[in-house]
């Protein structure tokens, strides 16, 4: 289930950086989206929070994002990854998503590598190139095993995010 869940995070982040929507303009009511699965909730919120801009959301809307596009990155190739791919978006914000959703085991170890790697969240300029080559290397100049290795064995952020927008429904409105 877990990874249905990742998947479709996964279509629905890329189709919305591609500027697709799967969402013919009907808007979701808190109370429908109340009705919905919980995967059925991430997803619509997902698809609705990638057609806007990362610094209009509201602050809820911040957390779902950039959690669900931590999530799909770390996935897919770590958190090098996620740097690199979200240095001008939600990147700068993960530490107080994880806080905000309650992820604790996954706020600490990502602060220990992101401190033994002597990364500034706030100036990611050195994770953004558009070279193969150069990303690549990236990978060699910053280790986040410590997180990436016990990622499977912390709670799931999905489970962490379905909780959050269930306490928060008034703020997806």
């Amino acid at each position: 289930m877990k990874s249905l869940i990742c998947l479709v995070i996964s279509i629905c982040v890329v189709l919305s950086f591609a500027g697709c929507s799967l969402q013919q303009d009907v808007d979701i009511t808190v109370a429908d989206m109340l009705e919905l699965s919980d995967d059925e909730m991430i997803t619509e919120l997902v698809i609705e929070l990638g057609e806007d801009d990362f610094n209009s959301l509201n602050e809820s809307e911040k957390v779902i994002y950039t959690a669900a596009a931590f999530e799909m990155e770390v996935l897919n190739g770590g958190v090098v990854q996620f740097l690199s791919n979200e240095a001008y978006g939600s990147a700068s914000y993960v530490c107080e998503a994880l806080e905000k959703l309650g992820a604790e085991d996954h706020l600490n170890l990502l602060q220990q590598d992101l401190e033994k790697n002597k990364v500034n969240l706030n100036d990611l300029s050195a994770f953004v190139t558009d070279d193969l080559d150069a990303f690549s290397k990236l990978y060699d100049q910053y280790n986040f095993d410590t997180y990436e290795n016990e990622y499977y064995n912390m709670p799931s952020i999905p489970d962490s995010i379905r909780t959050y927008i269930r306490n928060h429904a008034e703020d997806f409105s």
